[in-house]
């Protein structure tokens, strides 16, 4: 019965086993079990969550453990990113952006990282149009860190704006640096020294600058699990405390040093759970480590994933971004940069630029999504996979901090092994296109006009060199260096004088090239083997660029027949999704109505003029006609054969009778792809 008196419940109550009952029924008895599906962590995914899987909501928004936010309020800073190598444009793109409602910077800059600065004077080309006191800032360079930072001190000071009315983040993460990069010049040891001077010195002089930047990109990009981003965030995290305490910094002073950045990609709910695990992560271990529980609250930058962005049809990494920005949202992050839809390309264009932009402003403004503090908050699943995730990644930083922490982890290779293993099976899902790839692994479209996006010449990058050090007066950089050498070797300075020092030499005039290779002297380069950086779609875009290449070369694209078998209804299905497969790799297919007589079939091979063809039937069809066909199209001198369905016992025979290869759904067809391609020929 229906409570009456329940007028927003007018369906009588139906139990989990009413639903897998139905569900079941539905199968046509496949198991419930064939439905369930996993991270590529290995975070198991129910198809069906209802009441009694939920878990119990962890907190409040903006309360411990800051599961559910760091804010009680919802709403983010749309902060931009920045890297043009040539400050005056760089500064162009920061005016028209803070103009046009972005409200924060991420800049990626220093004398040889993203828009190359050498001086403060370039420095101030960069942040002209910029309120250096009301506008919060985040920069990021390399190993460079230390002397951007001084820079930009030195710039604040001689805009009178002063250190103290800074905030944002100086960026200084030399294990991210490590993870990518495989190097950090002037070795681990010089760059976790400066990381506890910078700490000290912000501690005590800006308060609203954090030092650190802990970001997973390194292990995002290369192909890692949202677990192993975590395990690896966190334990990077943990090492930074560790740094900071030991300097003198109490666990509270040192947490709030740290700014965590995360790229967010397509796996939308799982993105959510992620940035939500990480703050109940963070916030646990703060508070194991002594602070307070609210010392514990994870400032987030999120990021759209460059990892899912691809060079082919690049108008739909559109979606892409607007579905992860809105999944940054939705997991609480404070700040979001959404990437410009052409960044796998290069250098992005004003429209490219004003779509990232307007992308976050159209969500915000028109979408409400700033309406609402944590607003997958109370969704069963998304409240299991959480806590699932949560533990997943726990039990990946506790064996990170088993064998010594984050850089013994590196250092051994595991943790490069481990992200690794977990990319080898994102590849093999590319490659069967379970993670499928819209305009390039499905639906391409062959007569897409190509993007092109002009990258900044060596010859001009060689000229901002000789503009920015021409004016310098060198003698008088020598005392100042002098005095950061000092700084570097006395074994017993107190925390935070290498920064006065390096911020006195910026003051007066030393080039940051010149801080950055004083800082790093004496000191010998530190080495391992980095996690490889990749992106989603490179595979099958390797493979269409081999083909493109050969278009331009010899002015025709390679085709193949399509051997279809049978009326249309009999053949669609396959001849369509063979069609679609043949273009993921650039080649055009030559398709027809279908045949009935195999010498028919090998006739209008022959006349095509394509020296590949697919064979596409209904099953039925494959039975009475498969092997006749194969054998026509042999004859006609067919030197790739591929067949569109699984050959089953067959295989054998039909590969004797002139088959290649086969194609069907849950095979790499990559693989199958790649092979046809070299049989045809073309030139690598």
């Amino acid at each position: 019965m229906v409570d009456a008196d329940n007028k927003f419940n007018v369906f009588s109550p139906v139990t989990k086993a009413e639903w897998m009952s139905k569900v079941e029924a539905d199968l046509k008895g496949a198991p419930f079990g064939s439905l369930r599906s996993q991270t590529l962590g290995g975070v198991s995914l129910e198809p069906l969550y209802v009441a009694e899987d939920a878990v119990e909501a962890t907190g409040v928004p903006g309360g411990f453990p800051f599961l559910r936010g760091a804010s009680p309020l919802g709403g983010w800073k749309v902060r931009q990113e920045y890297e043009d190598v040539r400050p005056s444009d760089c500064a162009d793109r920061i005016s028209r952006d803070l103009s046009s409602g972005v409200e924060a910077l991420w800049v990626r800059l220093g004398p040889r990282f993203g828009c190359r600065v050498f001086t403060v004077d370039d420095l101030e080309i960069v942040f002209g149009s910029v309120d250096l006191s009301a506008t919060s800032i985040c920069l990021e360079a390399g190993s460079d860190s230390l002397a951007l930072a001084a820079g930009f001190v030195a710039l604040a000071e001689r805009r009178q704006s002063g250190a103290e009315r800074l905030q944002g983040c100086f960026g200084l993460d030399p294990i991210g640096v490590l993870a990518r990069e495989g190097q950090l010049e002037g070795g681990l040891h010089a760059r976790l020294a400066e990381l506890r001077d910078l700490g000290v010195w912000c501690s005590e002089h800006a308060p609203s600058m954090r030092a650190l930047c802990v970001s997973s990109e390194a292990y995002h990009d290369g192909g890692g699990s949202s677990a192993q981003e975590l395990a690896a965030s966190i334990a990077t995290g943990v090492e930074y405390l560790r740094q900071l305490t030991d300097a003198g910094l109490t666990v509270d002073a040192a947490a709030r040093q740290i700014l965590f950045r995360y790229p967010v990609s397509g796996e939308f709910f799982e993105q959510i759970a992620k940035l939500r695990a990480a703050r109940s992560m963070w916030a646990r271990v703060v508070v194991a480590a002594g602070g307070e529980p609210r010392s514990g609250a994870m400032e987030i930058h999120a990021t759209t994933s460059a990892f899912t962005k691809t060079r082919r049809d690049p108008w739909v990494n559109m979606l892409r971004a607007t579905s992860e920005c809105a999944a940054a949202v939705f997991g609480g992050a404070q700040s979001i940069a959404t990437l410009p839809f052409d960044v796998a390309i290069g250098p992005s264009d004003e429209l490219a630029e004003r779509i990232a932009r307007n992308t976050q402003i159209v969500l915000r403004e028109e979408s409400h999504l700033a309406a609402v503090a944590d607003p997958a908050g109370g969704s069963w699943f998304i409240e299991k996979l959480s806590l699932d995730m949560a533990r997943e990644a726990w039990e990946a930083f506790r064996a990170i901090e088993r064998e010594g922490g984050i850089t013994k982890s590196l250092g051994s290779g595991r943790m490069v092994a481990d992200v690794e293993a977990a990319a080898a099976t994102a590849q093999t899902r590319i490659a069967k296109r379970k993670t499928s790839l819209v305009g390039v692994s499905e639906f391409p479209n062959l007569g897409e006009p190509s993007l092109e996006r002009q990258e900044v010449g060596a010859s001009e990058m060689k000229k901002l060199l000789e503009d920015s050090l021409d004016a310098l007066d060198v003698g008088a950089q020598r005392e100042p260096l002098i005095a950061i050498a000092k700084a570097v070797e006395s074994p017993e300075r107190a925390p935070g004088t290498l920064m006065d020092a390096c911020v006195a030499a910026a003051t007066n005039g030393v080039d940051l090239y010149s801080i950055a290779t004083v800082l790093k002297h004496g000191q010998p380069d530190f080495h391992l083997e980095p996690v490889h950086q990749w992106r989603q779609a490179e595979p099958w875009e390797r493979l269409r660029d081999r083909i493109e290449r050969h278009v331009n070369e010899h002015g025709s694209r390679p085709e193949a027949f399509l051997a279809n078998l049978g009326p249309i209804p009999a053949h669609k299905a396959r001849s369509t999704w063979a069609q679609n497969l043949l273009a993921t790799a650039g080649i055009g297919a030559i398709t027809n109505d279908g045949f009935d007589d195999p010498n028919a079939l090998g006739a209008a091979f022959a006349s095509s003029g394509a020296s590949m063809a697919v064979i596409c039937g209904s099953d039925r069809d494959y039975e009475t006609h498969l092997e006749a066909a194969v054998r026509a199209l042999a004859s006609a001198g067919c030197d790739v054969l591929l067949v569109a369905g699984r050959p089953g016992d067959r295989e054998p025979k039909l590969r004797e009778a002139g088959v290649t290869d086969f194609a069907f759904v849950g095979t790499d067809v990559l693989q199958v792809m790649r092979r046809a391609v070299e049989a045809m020929g073309v030139s690598r």
